[in-house]
């Protein structure tokens, strides 16, 4: 997978009271759709737990899924200047695949693997 480029996400401090959503719960078409993209990125199939796991963490797995109080939306909640990092930008919002491209674009341009990526998100509660 290449370098992408892209605005990085503020950290936020942790929020008191949280807790992990199961990943469990996510709908099994929105692991499907990962699993394809991840078949599509070449990103190791090892790394799914941890995708699925911040998927779980940010929309519940529930494609489209739109924050009301930013521009967060999908799958991955990519804010309005991440949007380009999907196939088809805004466009792809919908589609459960290209909503996961675009999540996983983000977190390997940021963090490199979704290991790391996951650390930050325990450590920090995005969302």
């Amino acid at each position: 997978m290449g370098q992408h480029t892209h605005r990085h996400r503020q950290a936020k401090p942790a929020k008191k009271g949280w807790q992990a959503k199961d990943p469990v719960l996510v709908p099994i078409a929105s692991q499907i759709a990962l699993r394809k993209a991840i078949t599509v990125e070449k990103v190791p199939s090892t790394d799914f737990n941890d995708l699925l796991w911040i998927m779980a963490q940010e929309s519940s797995g529930i494609v489209d899924s739109r924050n009301p109080s930013s521009t967060a939306r999908g799958l991955f909640q990519l804010l309005r200047p991440q949007y380009e990092l999907n196939p088809n930008g805004e466009k792809s919002f919908g589609n459960a695949i290209e909503e996961c491209q675009g999540g996983i674009h983000y977190i390997y341009g940021r963090y490199h693997t979704a290991s790391q990526a996951r650390k930050f998100w325990e450590a920090h509660h995005w969302y």
